[in-house]
């Protein structure tokens, strides 16, 4: 968030993600126009909760919006800023979406958020649409990688309980949920064990439609009509 006087903005994406901007940058203004909250409450996760609360307003939620806002969000909004992971759980006007702003009062106070967090979680990508640096071999995947370009940076932003069998799009790549420990799932924390072990998947096969799986029934009778006319025909020239 930059501010000048008499207006503020937000920067939406820079190339490269992160640096200074000088007199040969391209510089893109949109034309949207941001809404900017008059107020909005935002409460700690009780398994990333950091001394008190002034230290996480100052330390962690201000910075946050200074320097991590890229776009409108509402009520039900997860963030994590150095390792402590907020929700949004009210803004004014009432359901509305925004932004914060250099005048918005935020209010940090109140019961922490509980939640069962996972201490493992198993989690394979589908090949499709995974990018060949990420598949070494047909057997074999760079789990680092996936790990640091996929998962850490998804489940950092996100608080929502999973379960073995769920399916996740990160960045245009579909993963699926494996296993969790424990097997009832929850959500990741920043204990979590998190795994990339194994090959790509396949998506599901998908059954042939019953016109197309009827056709080599239908082309059987077929052949077997024209050969049954064939003889005929051989044994009325015999006659």
């Amino acid at each position: 968030r930059v501010g000048g006087p008499g207006a503020e903005l937000i920067v939406g994406a820079c190339e490269p993600a992160a640096g200074r901007f000088g007199a040969s940058t391209e510089i893109i203004l949109a034309d949207q126009v941001l809404q900017v909250f008059q107020k909005v409450h935002i409460l700690p996760y009780k398994d990333t909760f950091k001394y008190n609360f002034d230290h996480m307003y100052h330390n962690h939620i201000v910075p946050y919006f200074q320097t991590g806002q890229v776009g409108e969000f509402t009520k039900g909004f997860e963030f994590s800023f150095q390792g402590v992971r907020f929700q949004v759980v009210g803004v004014q006007p009432e359901d509305s979406y925004g932004v914060v702003g250099s005048e918005t009062e935020i209010f940090y106070e109140g019961p922490e958020i509980e939640r069962k967090v996972l201490e493992r979680l198993q989690l394979l990508p589908f090949e499709q649409g995974l990018p060949e640096k990420y598949r070494p071999s047909k057997l074999s995947l760079d789990e680092a990688g996936l790990l640091r370009d996929f998962v850490r940076p998804y489940f950092e932003q996100r608080s929502t309980s999973i379960k073995a069998g769920d399916i996740v799009e990160i960045r245009n790549v579909k993963f699926k949920v494996i296993t969790t420990r424990p097997a009832a799932g929850g959500g990741v924390g920043k204990e979590t064990e998190l795994a990339c072990q194994g090959v790509a998947l396949k998506e599901s096969f998908q059954p042939p439609t019953r016109a197309a799986a009827s056709r080599p029934k239908a082309a059987a009778k077929t052949a077997a009509a024209k050969a049954a006319a064939r003889e005929e025909s051989q044994q009325c020239q015999l006659m």
